[in-house]
């Protein structure tokens, strides 16, 4: 071991000795960091063993913001929600609060149900649906309709890239579900949890509903009948009875 190593690690050892009181060992902060760079959150309500990782981060969360923050990295901590997040460096702009600095290479599909998931979410904290918990239950299915009416897009087609969609959603603490045969059937249950919240912001989730409108409204001006065909009312009759063929059409669209 060299020198400049040996002094890094003797640094540590104080400054993990004046903000923990000597509760958190170089060990136990090695785990903290390693979980924040795996998978980017460590949320309290989400088990034991992460609680107690949430607690030690927060005694030493001065000491874990100058370290990530030497890499380029920030760590953001929602007290509301008991959530730390780390988001890693890249080359966009962010906000006072380096929340957009979310640069992961996530994705299309993981993007699109995340969005998806948020606008879920957020319609059960209005009353439009029911959460238990803090969480939503919701199916594969009512996730394949939300994405296709937001944003006009269609969930992976395999039942096995389905599956893996829900896995890595599960490793960003967005959905929490049981490992069952037929994982990523449209039947597959499982439950949107708290930090979606904090995952997909309040401006990301505002654009997407924007477009949407403006994706229906464009809808609704082609099915608009002709002003002599205005007794006609064949296109709304196609729109009732034919709703999967409407659903098509938005999504080329």
């Amino acid at each position: 071991m060299t020198l400049s190593q040996v002094a890094a690690q003797e640094f540590l050892d104080e400054r993990l000795k004046a903000l923990g009181l000597g509760s958190i060992s170089r060990r136990r902060f090695a785990e903290i960091c390693g979980r924040l760079l795996a998978s980017g959150i460590i949320w309290r309500e989400y088990s034991r063993p992460e609680a107690a990782l949430y607690d030690d981060s927060s005694v030493i969360e001065e000491l874990l913001r100058e370290w990530f923050d030497s890499m380029g990295f920030v760590l953001v901590h929602d007290i509301d929600a008991s959530i730390f997040r780390l988001y890693p460096p890249g080359e966009d702009g962010d906000d006072d609060d380096g929340v957009k600095r979310l640069r992961a290479k996530l994705s299309r599909d993981f993007g699109a149900a995340a969005l998806a998931l948020r606008f879920l979410y957020t319609e059960a904290l209005t009353g439009k649906r029911q959460l238990v918990n803090q969480e939503l239950a919701l199916s594969l299915e009512e996730l394949s309709q939300s994405v296709v009416s937001l944003l006009g897009t269609t969930l992976p087609g395999s039942v096995a890239d389905r599956a893996s969609l829900l896995r890595e959603l599960r490793k960003h603490r967005i959905v929490r579900f049981k490992d069952i045969d037929g994982l990523g059937s449209m039947d597959t249950i499982f439950s949107v949890l708290r930090p979606v919240m904090s995952y997909v912001s309040d401006e990301a989730l505002n654009e997407v509903l924007q477009l949407a409108s403006a994706r229906q409204e464009l809808r609704r001006t082609k099915l608009a009948p002709l002003p002599e065909q205005a007794s006609e009312p064949q296109a709304s009759s196609v729109v009732n009875e034919h709703p999967g063929e409407a659903r098509a059409k938005d999504t080329a669209e």
